[in-house]
């Protein structure tokens, strides 16, 4: 219990008589130190390496800055407790090592749910709110081959690309890491609060925003750098100019990590940003092999999808002359997104394919 920290912080280090209590008392020490105003994470880092730890560095501010800032960070640990979050502090054992290599490395991160869906081999899928059909299907394609292969799929649980990255790998029974703008317990968009809360039990969510922070304009901007950071290769499905999918991509460049994207319509806005990226450094994904391909797996020999429940229904209206995704959703008796994450999975096994118009079709020698 934090009641139990010793109340002058230089008395910690005597005090420790465990390798456990003397974590305790330095991730304490960091998460107060994150909480001064005006020092940030390069300030934190630099504190650090001036006076060897944290229980030092803290002990260096005056008396009136250190009491407030223990204050704020003992808050944050009741509350974490109540939500069932951790604190994660740069290099703990915990903490993704990934992070470490940005400039700018997070001292503290907040998590929620399985720590090990963070770790490689994983990609990025990202991309615009306001995305077409072609490209949440392209999404859940993707996601859901990745998430079959093995790959931790990550984004930031925005509306459109993001979340049906996130829904896809979650119903492929895949790993997902969703990097937030805003505290564990604040829901944005509130439409993905169920989203949010799934993939804390099934998944991980991620924040350097502390609880019950509710975020701002540069919060959500500033966790692509964590995205592109957690990832071996990051796609870029729809994005429009100034988009910031952009942006995750840029800070994929900047750490050297590989950067790939989904060519669109010429005259869609919505990919305007995304289709320029393959005149620079993308990669173009012309197939979900590709993905795969980059990220050096293989497509898992286990994904085949059992003709049964909703996929079955959608097979049979198939069968029975249906081209249409909405035609195929309402005698599915799903819901058209429901049904595109369906028939996104059959595409996936071989068994169907889009045309250039979003018809289906079963493909040659499927039954």
């Amino acid at each position: 219990m934090h009641n139990s920290y010793p109340k002058n912080v230089g008395d910690a280090l005597p005090l420790a008589s465990t390798m456990a209590e003397r974590r305790q008392y330095e991730q304490r020490a960091v998460m107060a130190l994150r909480r001064v105003s005006g020092i940030g994470d390069v300030g934190v880092a630099r504190l650090l390496r001036e006076h060897g730890d944290a229980l030092r560095a803290l002990q260096s501010l005056s008396a009136d800055r250190r009491d407030s800032a223990l204050h704020e960070a003992d808050g944050i640990l009741e509350t974490l407790r109540r939500l069932g979050g951790e604190a994660l502090v740069a290099g703990s054992d915990r903490y993704p090592s990934r992070l470490l290599e940005l400039a700018d490395a997070p001292q503290v991160i907040y998590v929620h749910g399985t720590v090990a869906s963070s770790e490689p081999p994983a990609v990025a899928i990202v991309g615009t709110r306001a995305a077409s059909a072609y490209g949440l299907r392209v999404a859940r394609a993707i996601a859901t081959a990745c998430a079959h292969a093995g790959v931790t799929v990550v984004s930031g649980l925005a509306r459109g690309i993001d979340g049906a990255a996130h829904e896809a790998a979650l119903e492929a029974g895949g790993r997902t890491v969703a990097v937030l703008g805003t505290g564990l317990d604040v829901y944005y968009p509130r439409s993905h609060r169920s989203l949010q809360q799934r993939i804390a039990r099934d998944g991980l969510l991620m924040t350097e925003q502390s609880p019950g922070d509710s975020g701002h304009g540069g919060t959500f901007p500033r966790r692509n750098r964590i995205i592109a950071a957690l990832a071996d290769l990051t796609v870029v499905v729809e994005a429009g100019q100034g988009s910031g999918a952009l942006i995750t991509a840029h800070h994929a460049l900047e750490l050297h990590r590989m950067v790939a994207c989904v060519p669109n319509a010429i005259d869609q806005v919505s990919s305007k940003g995304s289709n320029a990226l393959l005149k620079m450094h993308a990669e173009p994904i012309l197939s979900v092999d590709d993905v795969l391909s980059l990220l050096r797996v293989e497509r898992s020999v286990s994904s085949r999808v059992s003709l049964d429940g909703d996929a079955a229904r959608c097979w049979d209206a198939l069968q029975s002359g249906l081209r249409d995704v909405d035609q195929i959703a309402a005698a599915a008796q799903l819901r058209p997104r429901d049904a595109a994450a369906v028939l996104s999975a059959l595409e996936i096994d071989g068994l169907i394919f889009f045309g250039p118009t979003g018809q289906v079709y079963p493909a040659v020698g499927a039954s």
